[in-house]
């Protein structure tokens, strides 16, 4: 959805692009939900409720799904 995309860029945009574990700037990034997606509905789309991390750490999460797919440098 047009929210959800926005909210990925807020996200990344906040973190300057940047791993949030690693401090590795770019690549291919997630935007991970810090309170799981399908669980914290009302958290879905909270800024704060999101952290960039690239795909190997994001692959680390217990809630990764595979969806990651957008590279950004």
């Amino acid at each position: 959805s047009l929210e959800y995309k926005l909210w990925r860029k807020s996200v990344f945009t906040r973190d300057s692009f940047t791993c949030q574990k690693y401090k590795i700037k770019g690549g291919i990034l997630c935007a991970h939900h810090i309170n799981n997606f399908a669980d914290f509905t009302e958290l879905r789309l909270a800024i704060d409720n999101g952290r960039t991390l690239c795909i190997e750490c994001h692959k680390t999460t217990d809630t990764y799904a595979g969806n990651c797919k957008n590279k950004f440098k």
